[in-house]
């Protein structure tokens, strides 16, 4: 067949894009969906989890099934949402539309047993557009970062404007937290390079500034607020306490950028940008501010850090569940 000449001066070249970019209900880049996105439990009929996620084109917030079935969709923004905190039954959006509107997770529903976010306020304020929220059911409080450097904290229970604060740069704010038990506010920077993290009392006073060299990647405070662990560009994973602002530990770095962080029963979970899960065992001691150590010294953990990775860690736990079948006596 004769060969296709160029297209038209009135029609430009087609574009081919890959399927997974086709088929993604999140646009934009891997790095910032973790910040319009947060897991529920109750998802497929109380079986399994439910995605909250925006980052949608049309301001939509959706609940999702594990599997990409959309359960509920709700709007309230006018533009995108950039970003989304969870605290107990307690939910924070914030969007391009300069708002932040919180939200009340309410019980699963009957039959399909899905969470349904339902309104309660929106919070005004900005000027520009919202990059970081946060919410503490405890205090009944919710912050919200803007791009211009700007920091609102309002009450949850009647939306009150309780304090403004500034970053002192400027910066675009990337890190935004409310530690219950300290009374402490966290606010960072978006831009990578930027590798400082600031404490701030509830009234407004920059209490410490704990700084990591290459860039803040990840930030995560412990389950009782009593430390924050933060992850840099150069893998290096350190550990702060909140109250004194004192460095409590400084972990073995995981050899790439880190991209998210848990902490759950004396674990700290480390996914980093190279697709690799490091394991970290943490003292409850020093994770409740009582040692200060370097966890590579521990003499009691025969084994601080593994890094696995995901098909590595899944056939070890079918090879162990199929063990623990032969091993199980049977039932007379």
């Amino acid at each position: 067949p004769p060969s296709r000449g160029p297209p038209p001066a009135s029609r430009g070249p087609v574009v081919s894009t890959m399927r997974r970019q086709c088929s993604t209900q999140l646009p934009g880049a891997d790095s910032r969906k973790s910040r319009y996105s947060a897991l529920l439990p109750g998802g497929d009929g109380g079986r399994g989890a439910a995605v909250l996620s925006g980052g949608h084109w049309d301001g939509t917030l959706c609940v999702s099934s594990e599997a990409g079935r959309t359960l509920h969709a709700a709007v309230q923004h006018s533009r995108t949402i950039t970003c989304l905190a969870v605290s107990g039954a307690l939910l924070i959006t914030g969007a391009e539309d300069t708002t932040a509107v919180l939200w009340f997770l309410a019980p699963p529903s009957v039959p399909k047993h899905t969470t349904v976010p339902q309104p309660l306020r929106a919070l005004r304020g900005h000027v520009r557009e919202i990059s970081a929220v946060a919410v503490s059911a405890h205090l009944d409080l919710a912050a919200s970062g803007a791009v211009d450097g700007r920091v609102l904290l309002h009450t949850c229970h009647n939306g009150a404007l309780v304090r403004s604060i500034t970053h002192p740069e400027g910066a675009t704010i990337g890190h935004l937290h409310i530690a219950s038990l300290p009374h402490r506010l966290l606010v960072g920077a978006a831009a990578t390079s930027e590798g400082r993290l600031r404490v701030y009392s509830l009234g407004g006073a920059c209490l410490h500034t704990f700084a990591l060299a290459g860039g803040i990647r990840s930030v995560l405070l412990t389950p009782e607020h009593m430390c924050v662990v933060v992850g840099g560009v150069s893998g290096e994973v350190c550990i702060w306490r909140l109250d004194d602002g004192a460095l409590t530990c400084r972990l073995e770095p995981a050899g790439a950028a880190i991209s998210s962080i848990s902490a759950r029963d004396g674990e700290l979970i480390v996914g980093t940008q190279e697709g690799e899960v490091v394991g970290y065992a943490l003292d409850p001691e020093m994770l409740w501010g009582r040692a200060v150590r370097d966890a590579t010294a521990w003499a009691t953990k025969p084994s601080p850090v593994q890094a696995l990775k995901f098909g590595q860690r899944r056939q070890e736990l079918v090879s162990d569940r199929s063990r623990l079948l032969r091993e199980a006596p049977l039932a007379g």
